[in-house]
C-alpha cells in the first residue's frame, strides 16, 4: 500500500490559537517533515502513484538531502473529493506528526478543505493539482505549481481562434473548476470574436454521454470545448465521442489534460488529432525534459511514461527545498513563503517563475496534438509554445 489510512484526531479550529505551541516545536534540526495529501484508493489511484514517483526521483536525485537537513515525506489518503477528511488530515500532520510543509491536492475542495488549517498554522502548501483560479486568494500560504483552468484556456482559445473557430459548445464536469473553466471558455472566446452557443454541463462520474452528445450534435456547431477530470471520466467521454462520429462529421474537440498518456491506450486511435493545451508533454525535446524522462524510465520501467502529474510532484520538492534551504530548516511559514516569491528555475516543462504576487506559476503552454509517436503509441506531442504564460486570471481581476 502507498500510505495507512490515518488515525481519527480531531483539533477543533478555536483549539489551534491555545496550542500555540505545539506549532512552534521544533522537530530534530537534520530532519524536515514534509505531508503528501494524494488519492491512494478508489478511483482516481492514479494521482497517488504519480505524486509518489515524482517525489521518489527528487529524493533519489538528492539523497533525500537538503544541505544538512533530511526531508521525510508522510503521505496521506485525501479518500476522494472529500474536504472533511482533507482538512482532518491536514490537522493531523501538522499538530501530531509536525511536519513543516504540506504538498499534493488532487482536487480543488480537497485543497481548499485545508485553507483554514493552513492559514492558522503558516504551513505552507505547495499544491500540485485543483485548477480553479481564485485557490491562493484564500490563504497566503498556498502556492501552485500545476495550472489554473485559465492558464491553458486562454491559449487553447487563441489557437482555435486562429484557426478558424467562431462559433462552439463546451462540456464541462459540474463542480468548481469546471465553473471556472466554462467562465475561461466563455470570457475568452468571446472576446476574441467567437460565440460559445451553449455549456453543457455533465456530473461527476457520469459514465453514460450519449444524451450530452446528442445535444452537442443538435447545435450543429463544428468545435466542442471540453473539460473533465483526468481519468476514466475524460476517457469516457473522449471515447464516446469519436464513438459517436462527431470527430468524422468534422467536429474538432479541444482539451487540456483529458489526454492524459495513460488514459490514451482505453480511447485508442480515434483520438488522433485531438488537439489539447497544457503546461506539460513528455514529448517536448528539450534537454531537461529528455533527462527527466530518461530518469524516469530507468526508475520506473521502460515502458512508463512521465505525466503532469509526476512532474508536478517533482517540481514542488524542488520548490520545498528551495524554502528548506532558505529558512536553514526552521520552521517559519512567512519566511519560506518569502523566500519563493520570484523564484525561478528550469523544469522539465520549461522555465518556470513563482509569481511574488499571486504564488502562481508563471510558465510556457503548449498546444499538442494527439499523434503516434516514435516508439509507435499514442501521446501529446507539442506542435507550438505560448511562452512565459502569467496566469490570465489573477492578471485580469487584478486590474
Amino acid at each position: 500500500m502507498y500510505s495507512r489510512i490515518a488515525t481519527r484526531f480531531k483539533v477543533g479550529v478555536a483549539a489551534f490559537a491555545a496550542a500555540g505551541s505545539l506549532f512552534a516545536a521544533p522537530v530534530s534540526a537534520d530532519e524536515i517533515k514534509v505531508g503528501l495529501l494524494s488519492q491512494y484508493s478508489g478511483t482516481y489511484s492514479w494521482w497517488g502513484q504519480e505524486y509518489d514517483r515524482g517525489v521518489e526521483l527528487f529524493m533519489s536525485e538528492t539523497g533525500g538531502k537538503v544541505g544538512n537537513h533530511t526531508i521525510t515525506v508522510i503521505k496521506r489518503d485525501e479518500g476522494g473529493a472529500n474536504p472533511q477528511r482533507a482538512r482532518q488530515l491536514a490537522q493531523e500532520l501538522v499538530v501530531r506528526d509536525k511536519v513543516q510543509y504540506l504538498t499534493g491536492g488532487v482536487f480543488t475542495p480537497t485543497v481548499m478543505g485545508t485553507a483554514d488549517v493552513v492559514d492558522q498554522t503558516k504551513t505552507p502548501y505547495i499544491f500540485i493539482n485543483g485548477a480553479t483560479s481564485s485557490m491562493t486568494n484564500k490563504t497566503p500560504y498556498f502556492a501552485r505549481v500545476g495550472y489554473t483552468s485559465w492558464t491553458y484556456c486562454v491559449p487553447l482559445m487563441k489557437w482555435a481562434f486562429e484557426k478558424g473557430a467562431r462559433e462552439a459548445v463546451s462540456v464541462t464536469a459540474d463542480y468548481a473548476p469546471g465553473t471556472d473553466i466554462a467562465n475561461a471558455f466563455d470570457e475568452t472566446f468571446t472576446e476574441l470574436g467567437g460565440k460559445i452557443k451553449e455549456n453543457i454541463k455533465v456530473p461527476l462520474g457520469t459514465t453514460d454521454f450519449s444524451t450530452y452528445l446528442q445535444r452537442v450534435a443538435d447545435s450543429g456547431v463544428k468545435h466542442v470545448f471540453m473539460f473533465m477530470p483526468v481519468g476514466p471520466m475524460s476517457a469516457g467521454f473522449i471515447k464516446a465521442f469519436q464513438d459517436r462520429g462527431l470527430g468524422k462529421a468534422g467536429v474538432t474537440l479541444y482539451a487540456g489534460a483529458e489526454t492524459q498518456e495513460s488514459d490514451l491506450p482505453a480511447i485508442g486511435d480515434s483520438a488522433q488529432g485531438i488537439i489539447t493545451a497544457l503546461h506539460y508533454s513528455p514529448y517536448l525535446e528539450t534537454p531537461e525534459n529528455k533527462a527527466f524522462v530518461a530518469k524516469y524510465k530507468a526508475k520506473f520501467g521502460a515502458d512508463a511514461i512521465p505525466s503532469l502529474a509526476s512532474m508536478g510532484a517533482y517540481d514542488a520538492m524542488q520548490v520545498i527545498a528551495h524554502m528548506i534551504k532558505a529558512t536553514n530548516g526552521k520552521k517559519d511559514g512567512d519566511a519560506a513563503m518569502e523566500a519563493i516569491k520570484g523564484y525561478s528555475w528550469t523544469s522539465p516543462r520549461g522555465p518556470v517563475t513563482i509569481d511574488p504576487k499571486t504564488r502562481e506559476i508563471t510558465q510556457n503552454v503548449y498546444i499538442r496534438e494527439v499523434r503516434k509517436t516514435p516508439d509507435g503509441l499514442l501521446g501529446n506531442v507539442p506542435i507550438h509554445t505560448y511562452e512565459n504564460v502569467v496566469e490570465p486570471w489573477h492578471a485580469k481581476n487584478s486590474k
